[in-house]
């Protein structure tokens, strides 16, 4: 046991640890890239306890990034070197050192730890993940030996408020001190989370949450992090741009009243921020027949199409048809898609999505058809 004066036995032993006594290292890390578990290459033998100039941890330059640099990360201060030490890096007022005693070789690089990698767009104020990780510091700079690694991250939705990781271009991701002033970054913080490395924070599921019936209202809504990382996105079927159903919310599905049994209403999803408003071409965009006038009669198509989203106004919420097949006046060739305009309101029909292929029978058709059904 370093520095202690105990006596050997189990109950001795208990008060050692009481009193926070710590292990003594054997090795440590020589070089940025040594392992510091055995002599040699790797690392170097520390001193005995017991010896005047005892060794009872490891020490090296701490690890961070350079604000506004690039974004690989570097041991900052060449003063420092690899090694064992006594209790020489502690309460200097600029940081410039860890040392540990957690394990031999603490000092190592392999006791890096990995974290999301975010960078904050200030053109669109929002937070977006880079593919690559950082690395991270587990131990805190200037303190005395540390017999235990700390390997927290902050993982945060894109709109998340920027003061929740402000040093984040020196800091990035890692949960250091300072690097988080906001207490509603938790293990089950909305916006900022605070997770282990590895899984735990590549997994976590975002949502966005709340009710909007237009794209505007839904772009203004916040994402938020679900409950489990398993968990689904949900929103309602947009047609012509509006919900099928208003009352539909978009959210984590199953939370805070977000939920989806009827299709034809809702959808879901099983990926990070994946229920966003449909774009274009997909279930936002109203299907209609298109009717040509041929052979002096109006005709449909075979089937309904998406009809083209216009350049300018909005986008068609219906279909229509003529009411006289038999009349060209009133109804424009390759119609179809969307509502009839004001002039033509007497010799078109709206219909919903798809039902625009009915016949609506000539006046002499009606005619017939009532003498017939007086005759019988």
């Amino acid at each position: 046991m370093a520095g202690s004066k105990c006596l050997l036995g189990v109950v001795v032993l208990l008060l050692c640890v009481e009193l926070g006594y710590s292990t003594t290292v054997t090795f440590c890390a020589n070089a940025a890239t040594g392992a510091g578990t055995t002599t040699g290459t790797n690392g170097v033998a520390c001193e005995d306890s017991g010896t005047p100039n005892q060794q009872t941890a490891c020490i090296r330059p701490i690890y961070t990034y350079t604000k506004n640099g690039g974004d690989t990360g570097s041991y900052s201060q060449s003063t420092t070197t690899w090694s064992c030490a006594a209790d020489t890096c502690n309460g200097a007022s600029v940081p410039t050192c860890i040392q540990c005693n957690s394990a031999n070789g603490c000092n190592s690089n392999d006791n890096l730890y990995s974290c999301p990698h975010y960078k904050y767009v200030e053109t669109e104020n929002a937070w977006a993940v880079q593919t690559d990780p950082v690395k991270c510091d587990p131990f805190k700079p200037n303190s005395a030996a540390q017999s235990s690694k700390v390997t927290t991250c902050v993982a945060l939705t894109p709109d998340a408020a920027f003061n929740l990781l402000p040093n984040y271009d020196s800091q990035r991701s890692c949960n250091s001190p300072t690097a988080v002033t906001d207490a509603s970054c938790t293990d089950d913080g909305k916006q900022c989370r605070t997770c282990t490395s590895g899984d735990a924070c590549d997994n976590l599921r975002y949502c966005k949450v709340g009710t909007a019936t237009t794209a505007a209202a839904y772009a203004a809504l916040p994402w938020n992090f679900c409950t489990t990382a398993s968990a689904k996105c949900t929103r309602p079927v947009i047609v012509n741009g509006i919900p099928v159903d208003t009352a539909m919310k978009f959210g984590c599905l199953d939370e805070n009243s977000a939920t989806c049994t009827d299709t034809t209403k809702c959808s879901t999803c099983s990926t990070t921020g994946c229920n966003t408003w449909p774009a274009a071409g997909s279930d936002y965009v109203v299907k209609c027949y298109t009717w040509t006038w041929s052979d002096d009669k109006w005709t449909k198509s075979s089937s309904a199409t998406a009809c083209s989203t216009p350049t300018a106004g909005p986008l068609p919420t219906s279909c229509s048809l003529p009411k006289d097949r038999n009349t060209k006046d009133g109804f424009t060739a390759g119609g179809g898609c969307g509502a009839c305009t004001t002039a033509n309101a007497k010799t078109c029909l709206n219909t919903i999505a798809e039902k625009n292929s009915g016949y609506i029978p000539t006046a002499s058709v009606l005619g017939i058809l009532l003498l017939i059904s007086l005759l019988f």
